[in-house]
């Protein structure tokens, strides 16, 4: 490559990194220094006629239907009350381990995430319900924050997740195959994240509202005199009783709310409803008898269904500006995205244009390094990127230039893309501009203080899960490659 263009392409990143510091919406940032580079490198004719042209064309194209479609089935989701279901049917099947009300707001986020495809939209509507509730049965806050923040990055893995749906129209990868991709990785994302919550209740027990263990263990002789008290007609009231059944009290008293909750919604309802708009999505998908843009338009039309049918109930005048509201959000979240697009397509252009993907991989390639070392390598980059920028523009930056280069080392390019989803969700929640923390930072009073303390014990468990998914890739393809269509 020639020292010229390097240097331009080195002075567009320069002034994409100083226009981002200075707070510019990241779609104007990538298409400001976009723009500017194509300019220096090509001339104005060029750039000129290539800026008139590209947005049309990179937003054109049948495939980014399915965006839309996946955010309208998520708001309305959201609008039928699916969370608020999940939330408590999570609670009735988990509230006998120890953290049970962490571990419903986890398996909300996981069930919520199964429709919603975004983070962002997961925490905030899973942490308005959980948090204050957990707060309430003695729940430190930073721990319930933890957990919201954490199970929020689910909807990035868990199909349909609109990265995941990027990633593969950057790449050409299937759609499908790439959203199937990432149901075994949520799953085991799912169980680590319960058994690190299962063993922090059980070694910190205040953490969830129970006493400490050294005045737990001061309660035993006490709890030992109850039984036998017991035993001998020991009246209700004895001081004895009352210090043995602390304890039992404590672990019941969040299932009361819970069980006047079921009386109105059993939970089992917005099961469902999940089970349905899943397997419509991926079913559909997996079978071979839906395309992907088929199974979103069908997914956000049953969804709409299941809200007209729940919202019988409101009346007919706020069911009707329920659904207003619903369209309304789903279109400023597609043009935001859509947005984004067009902004990057101008900086991928122009890295394009400079030769920058193909020089790098031959460059690379070059070195005849170890190929897990070169993935590892890129891999480790997303990190500080996702401190910084969030998880969309990560992608659209990164992909052009990583994938030719892992692909052409002879790895899958599903396989990549999901360690890489993995390592984008680490940045959602990782300082200084955790996305997911700050949704969090206010709600119900937590502190962003508290969200961050929170969270700290989730980073090395997502490292932990991206290691063992990137030692048996098998976890990652075995499900893709048995898709039919």
């Amino acid at each position: 490559m020639e020292p010229i263009v390097l240097i331009v392409i080195a002075g567009a990143v320069l002034i994409l990194l100083a226009l981002l510091a200075t707070g510019i919406p990241v779609a104007f940032a990538l298409a400001t220094s976009g723009s500017l580079g194509l300019f220096v490198l090509s001339g104005s004719d060029i750039a000129a006629s290539t800026l008139g042209n590209l947005p049309y064309q990179s937003t054109a194209k049948v495939t980014l239907v399915i965006i839309p479609m996946f955010v309208l089935m998520g708001v309305l989701a959201e609008k039928a009350r699916i969370a608020e279901d999940v939330f408590v049917l999570g609670h009735r099947l988990l509230h006998r381990f120890p953290g049970g009300l962490a571990l419903a707001s986890l398996f909300a986020c996981a069930a919520f995430g199964a429709v919603s495809g975004s983070s962002v939209a997961t925490t905030a509507t899973i942490g308005r319900m959980s948090i204050g509730q957990m707060q309430k049965y003695g729940y430190s806050t930073s721990f319930a924050a933890g957990v919201v923040a954490a199970g929020g990055t689910l909807s990035f893995l868990i199909p349909p997740s609109i990265v995941l749906v990027v990633y593969a129209l950057l790449t050409g990868e299937s759609v499908g195959r790439m959203l199937t991709a990432g149901i075994i990785p949520g799953i085991i994302t799912v169980i680590v994240f319960g058994i690190l919550i299962i063993g922090r209740a059980m070694l910190k027990p205040e953490l969830v509202g129970l006493p400490p263990r050294e005045q737990r263990a001061a309660r035993v002789p006490a709890m030992v005199g109850a039984a036998a008290g017991s035993s001998r007609g020991t009246a209700p009231g004895d001081p004895a009783t009352s210090a043995g059944t602390d304890n039992e009290h404590q672990l019941d008293a969040d299932d009361q709310l819970f069980d006047q909750l079921a009386q109105k919604r059993k939970g089992y309802a917005g099961a469902f409803k999940i089970a349905i708009l899943f397997t419509v999505v991926i079913g559909g998908i997996y079978t071979g008898i839906l395309t992907a843009t088929e199974s979103a338009a069908i997914g956000a039309t049953v969804a709409l269904i299941m809200l007209l049918l729940d919202g019988f109930k409101l009346g007919r005048r706020e069911l009707l500006r329920t659904i207003r509201d619903s369209f309304a959000e789903a279109a400023s979240v597609s043009s935001f995205i859509f947005a984004i697009l067009i902004g990057a397509s101008i900086f991928t252009f122009f890295l394009v244009s400079a030769g920058a993907p193909r020089e790098f991989a031959a460059w690379v390639i070059g070195l005849d390094p170890p190929p897990h070392l070169v993935v590892l390598l890129l891999l480790a980059l997303m990190i500080p990127l996702g401190m910084f920028l969030d998880s969309l523009s990560i992608l659209l930056i990164v992909v052009p230039l990583a994938y030719p280069v892992v692909t052409g080392l002879g790895f899958d390019g599903i396989w990549f893309g999901i360690l890489m989803i993995k390592l984008v969700e680490l940045g959602l929640i990782t300082p200084p501009v955790g996305m997911n923390v700050f949704v969090l930072a206010g709600t119900k009073g937590v502190t962003l203080e508290d969200a961050f303390r929170g969270i700290i014990w989730f980073i090395p468990m997502e490292i932990v899960i991206v290691l063992i998914l990137f030692t048996f890739p098998e976890l990652v393809t075995w499900l893709p490659n048995l898709i039919r269509g």
